[in-house]
């Protein structure tokens, strides 16, 4: 019987952490929806999810101007703890701003966030902590819905921050 009652607790708390994760946000928007992308840390680093509650924020980088908006990259702290995220300036309302992280100094996508379709109240991605290591770095792009900022399709592309 405990034998019993302990698979049945392990198949309750696994339901529970599943659901818990899917309200919280952590579950993929691809389906169309808007949503704010993972939430969870990035290979150890914390998640911001609302950076409007950042101060002293400001542009590290910004992409160029395109016919469906400019991106960003934005920093600003919270409790003392500085993050960066993707804004998009001028946004077209079938596109999605990126935010991608690069946690081992390759210059390629490792995590990130996404938010998308844009639309004239939100525009801006969860962020990810800085970190003081050269091998952490961020960029930001408007995309169609699937598509990261290397691939054909991307534009306003920044630099990595």
């Amino acid at each position: 019987m405990e034998r019993r009652m302990s698979r049945v607790a392990t198949a309750t708390a696994g339901v529970l952490l599943l659901a818990g994760s899917l309200l919280a946000g952590t579950a993929d928007a691809a389906d169309g929806t808007q949503g704010f992308g993972p939430t969870l840390a990035c290979n150890g680093l914390a998640s911001l999810d609302d950076p409007t509650t950042a101060t002293g924020a400001g542009t590290a980088v910004q992409g160029p101007a395109s016919s469906v908006g400019t991106a960003q990259v934005r920093y600003g702290s919270v409790n003392g703890v500085q993050y960066g995220w993707a804004r998009a300036l001028n946004g077209a309302t079938n596109r999605w701003i990126r935010f991608e992280v690069d946690t081992n100094g390759d210059r390629n996508w490792d995590c990130g966030s996404w938010y998308g379709p844009l639309n004239s109240t939100r525009y801006w991605t969860s962020g990810t902590q800085t970190s003081s290591s050269s091998s952490v770095a961020f960029r930001a792009c408007i995309v169609p819905e699937g598509v990261r900022c290397a691939d054909s399709g991307a534009a306003s592309v920044t630099s990595w921050w």
